[in-house]
């Protein structure tokens, strides 16, 4: 996911931008720590992290099968990859 939004940001993902990046969500949707959190939790910051991107355009792959460019696929030929 952080490679994702970096690359679409224009941003190479360094550890020390996905970094940053991580520290952004944290403090725009307002979690202290995800460290030792719950798997509810977890999921649940994620899916806010998707959504915060997707308001703004930008596509976040969530698993591994999806492909580079899934944004740009007829929704026919990726319904199963989403």
């Amino acid at each position: 996911m952080m490679a994702d939004i970096l690359h679409k940001l224009g941003h190479d993902a360094t550890p020390k931008n996905k970094q940053i990046l991580h520290d952004f969500h944290k403090r725009v949707l307002d979690y202290k720590s995800i460290a030792d959190a719950s798997q509810t939790t977890l999921s649940k910051f994620l899916l806010e992290v998707s959504i915060y991107w997707a308001e703004r355009g930008i596509f976040v792959r969530s698993k591994e099968k999806q492909p580079l460019g899934i944004e740009d696929m007829p929704l026919s030929e990726c319904w199963d990859l989403l």
